[in-house]
């Protein structure tokens, strides 16, 4: 069980929703009465997620809340504030709390830029930059500081950029997207094939949704394949406008573990998705 809570099989499934779970960004820690406060301020959308092993054993919660556009030094922007935490054996054993902050472009939904910061097991304090195609990684804990730059064959975009995007996608059975995300500071080659509608009972109770089959191949700052064995997930969305993440299944060492969605906010000002992808190429069926 120790080997299957292991810190990067958390992070796995709380740093990325779409190839491994949802991440944690941030500039500092949230404590709950910060949580309460920017929810109050955000009239935007707040979730929460849980995690699960072989649908039984939780592990941890997210939780993340995305303020409507606003004027800030680098445009007209988006943003996001969440953190996720380990639960009982696991965070006896981990420790683990992530917060996070990210920045979108309004208009796109592209990353401008990401702030993470995780503690516990392993401490680590990041800043992520992106102009267009170009990425800026600064590592500055743990110490020596590293930063590693790199141009790409396309926008990178990071879980919540891509659900945002996904809200304006046709998603037509069979369609099929390429896509580079981020999960943390690791780069993913990724594909999202959608392979049809199903009735799915959750937490948040039987609705119809889309199901999507996620696929990602590990690559480099400049978007070479690195040769490691690539990371499937399946997603299920809420077949409506708003395209809920309502749950992501996946293999890991103790079996499958899910990232469900366990509450939902509807936000004051509805965000409207843009009318053409960016970082996103759609081939429909």
């Amino acid at each position: 069980m120790q080997r299957a809570l292991r810190r990067r099989d958390w992070l796995r499934w709380t740093s990325s929703t779409l190839l491994g779970g949802l991440g944690a960004l941030a500039s500092g820690p949230l404590t709950p009465q910060a949580w309460g406060q920017a929810a109050r301020r955000r009239q935007g959308e707040a979730f929460t997620w849980s995690l699960r092993f072989l649908g039984v054993f939780e592990a941890g919660r997210a939780r993340l809340a995305i303020t409507p556009p606003q004027k800030t030094s680098k445009g007209l922007t988006i943003a996001a504030v969440g953190e996720a935490e380990a639960l009982g054996l696991a965070k006896a054993i981990t420790g683990l709390h992530d917060d996070y902050r990210l920045l979108l472009d309004a208009n796109t939904f592209v990353p401008k830029r990401i702030d993470i910061v995780e503690t516990g097991y392993r401490s680590r304090t990041v800043t992520i930059e992106t102009e267009g195609k170009r990425l800026d990684i600064l590592q500055r804990v743990p110490a020596p500081e590293r930063r590693v730059q790199g141009l790409l064959p396309s926008e990178p975009l990071e879980p919540v950029a891509v659900l945002l995007q996904l809200r304006g996608a046709r998603l037509a059975d069979r369609d099929h997207l390429e896509l580079i995300i981020l999960d943390g500071t690791a780069l993913y080659q990724g594909s999202i094939d959608v392979q049809g509608r199903e009735d799915l009972t959750t937490t948040m109770g039987t609705q119809r949704a889309i199901k999507l089959a996620c696929k990602g191949e590990r690559i480099d700052i400049n978007g070479r394949k690195v040769g490691r064995p690539p990371r499937t997930a399946t997603l299920w969305l809420s077949d409506d406008e708003r395209r809920l993440p309502l749950l992501v299944v996946a293999q890991t060492d103790m079996g499958n573990g899910q990232f469900e969605l366990m509450s939902y906010e509807a936000g004051q000002r509805p965000l409207t998705p843009p009318r053409q992808f960016t970082g996103i190429a759609q081939s429909p069926a």
